[in-house]
């Protein structure tokens, strides 16, 4: 009967030993994946603040690169109607053409965003924050630097051989001076280039705009996320 009860209290501080170990286990892998959930928070809220700064870094021109092509969009449609009405063209026109033929666009700096994704775009507790990310760099970004390239390929390809075919002088965003204003006006060749320089230009100023509309958008969910204040 004596040995029965010192077996019994043994297997009962053994149990509980053994439920202390457990215990400790728990509790130890609790505060591990605390910790990792802290750094993984804080991890994130880093890559947030620099994707802001990112942000309002590379849209410190946007404003001004989408007056500029606004307004040589106006130029070139000015140009157009009067080839098309049959007018001549002069010197007065010299500063106009000379803005016909430019690239317009931003450099967007990605290196938040690619922490972001390192560490796991779902685990962004705000999904609409996630939304909004993935929208600007991965559709918008690349939307923007696609038409980049087809502005490119026709100042390159299109626009310099004719310049050098048919002007005598040129300096890029500010002037181009024909051979001959009488046959530059003449020439069916120029005004299409107008019109395939136009229909590029248009989707260009078109994804500046939604780009410096979703940055700001961007901006904003990231204040909130993070509660900056204004």
């Amino acid at each position: 009967m004596l040995t029965e009860n010192k077996f019994s209290k043994y297997l009962i501080y053994a149990i509980g030993e053994i439920i202390l170990v457990v215990l400790g286990i728990l509790i130890a892998l609790q505060i591990n994946n605390w910790n990792e959930n802290n750094k993984k928070r804080k991890s994130i809220e880093q890559s947030l603040i620099e994707v802001r700064e990112n942000l309002r870094t590379d849209n410190l021109e946007t404003p001004k690169i989408i007056d500029r092509t606004e307004n040589e969009i106006k130029i070139q449609e000015e140009l157009i109607e009067i080839l098309e009405n049959k007018a001549l063209l002069d010197s007065t026109h010299n500063n106009k053409i000379g803005k016909c033929n430019t690239l317009n666009g931003i450099s967007i700096t990605v290196t938040g965003y690619e922490k972001i994704k390192e560490i796991g775009l779902g685990n962004l507790k705000n999904k609409e924050l996630e939304t909004e990310l993935i929208f600007y760099y991965e559709k918008l970004k690349k939307r923007f630097e696609q038409q980049q390239v087809y502005d490119r390929n026709s100042l390159t390809n299109m626009w310099f051989p004719y310049i050098q075919a048919n002007f005598k002088d040129f300096s890029y965003r500010n002037y181009a001076v024909p051979n001959s204003y009488e046959a530059l006006s003449r020439d069916s060749e120029f005004l299409v280039l107008l019109k395939i320089n136009l229909d590029t230009r248009i989707p260009t100023l078109n994804s500046l705009m939604d780009l410096h509309d979703s940055s700001k958008k961007l901006i904003e969910l990231i204040d909130s996320e993070l509660k900056i204040k204004k």
